[in-house]
């Protein structure tokens, strides 16, 4: 359980009064049954509060400055230094330059990238200028090579790590929520930022809210291999992980 006693209790209420997908699912059975990804995906347009009209973007409502902050506390809770850093995070799309934290974060368009390359502000497929900077890349570790004086950050999510265990240094990402949490090298174990993330038990599997994410709302979310997860206690620090069940 993360994110403090009454946030997680006011987040699952709001998005009982106000988002239409939890309205029906609580109605019909008193409860918010986990909620997988492929759901999210189709259902997306019910998972916005009442009045908000579903945004055309890619991740609608989404402020950069919001996405920056997130990876900024991520990249802080694994180790890393980014102040005076150019931070480049490997993405399908293109996102202007944000100034934040003491950096200037960038994003670097990976193969697979959905945006012309050649529009203005734009970079080539694992493209990247000369220079220190911390690369951050895709699941699993691959994306743009890096020079001698630009660190590269992993992401890895619950699925990898259920596969291979925690990445020391590496942050936690899953695709349709964000970073949720990071893997400090001085314990190894996979950490929630508690901030924006609320863990908990439910039923057979671990279930994920997002604290302060409202377009969308994501309440129960169950990222691949939630089941084999539980909340826990960091040795070291004290503080809230996911911890592989045995």
């Amino acid at each position: 359980m993360a994110g403090g006693p009454h946030t997680y209790p006011r987040t699952v209420r709001r998005a009982v009064r106000t988002v239409p997908h939890y309205r029906e699912r609580y109605a019909a059975t008193g409860t918010l049954p986990p909620l997988g990804r492929a759901e999210a995906e189709e259902r997306r347009h019910l998972l916005m509060p009442l009045g908000a009209a579903p945004p055309a973007r890619r991740e609608p409502g989404r402020p950069a400055a919001e996405h920056v902050d997130e990876l900024y506390e991520a990249l802080r809770l694994a180790g890393h230094r980014t102040r005076g850093l150019d931070v480049y995070e490997a993405a399908r799309g293109l996102r202007d330059p944000v100034r934040a934290h003491g950096s200037t974060w960038r994003t670097v368009l990976t193969a697979d990238a959905r945006t012309d390359p050649y529009a203005e502000g734009g970079t080539r497929p694992g493209t990247l200028p000369e220079g220190p900077a911390v690369v951050v890349g895709d699941p699993g570790g691959t994306g743009p090579p890096c020079g001698p004086d630009q660190a590269r950050v992993a992401r890895t999510s619950l699925a990898e790590t259920a596969a291979s265990g925690p990445l020391p240094g590496a942050l936690w990402y899953e695709p349709w929520l964000g970073h949720l949490g990071a893997v400090p090298p001085s314990c190894g174990e996979l950490h929630l930022n508690t901030g924006r993330v609320d863990a908990r038990p439910l039923g057979d599997t671990t279930v994920l809210t997002l604290l302060r994410r409202r377009l969308p709302t994501l309440v129960h979310a169950r990222p691949d291999a939630a089941e084999s997860f539980r909340p826990g206690r960091c040795p070291v620090h004290g503080t809230p992980i996911m911890r592989r069940t045995p």
